[in-house]
């Protein structure tokens, strides 16, 4: 029984550490679209839009990636939708983009990449790299 009581202190040092962090699923709530467009070069994608619960959608399944996972694992499309969302630590800022990446921005004003494989029902399209022969 001693074994457990040491363990179960690590869990929850290790849980406490992540409180800020958005878990999975439902921890991101009132998600609103504020606006979309594209960057230079964009036309091909300019329809590109998202509802909100595609938005909620893509955030709960979207994961932290650093930013060369997300060069070579995704397409970084010039179009995309940027919004807010909210959760029981505040107001987090985010921007997903058509090839299936993302911005989260916490509450406290740091940014973390994220992307989804998986997504393409929201998208419209294939996410992650395209692969060419």
């Amino acid at each position: 029984m001693q074994r457990s009581i040491p363990a179960l202190a690590v869990v929850s040092l290790l849980l406490a550490g992540c409180a800020g962090a958005p878990l999975p699923g439902a921890a991101l709530d009132e998600v609103r679209i504020e606006t979309r467009g594209t960057d230079a070069g964009g036309d091909f994608c300019a329809d590109f839009a998202l509802t909100a619960a595609q938005a909620r959608y893509f955030l709960a399944r979207s994961v932290v990636v650093s930013a060369s996972e997300q060069h070579d694992g995704w397409d970084v499309l010039p179009c995309y939708v940027r919004g807010t969302a909210r959760s029981a630590s505040g107001v987090w800022r985010w921007e997903i983009r058509a090839g299936g990446t993302a911005t989260l921005e916490t509450p406290a004003g740091d940014a973390e990449l994220r992307a989804c494989t998986g997504c393409e029902v929201v998208l419209g399209r294939p996410s992650g790299k395209t692969r060419r022969p």
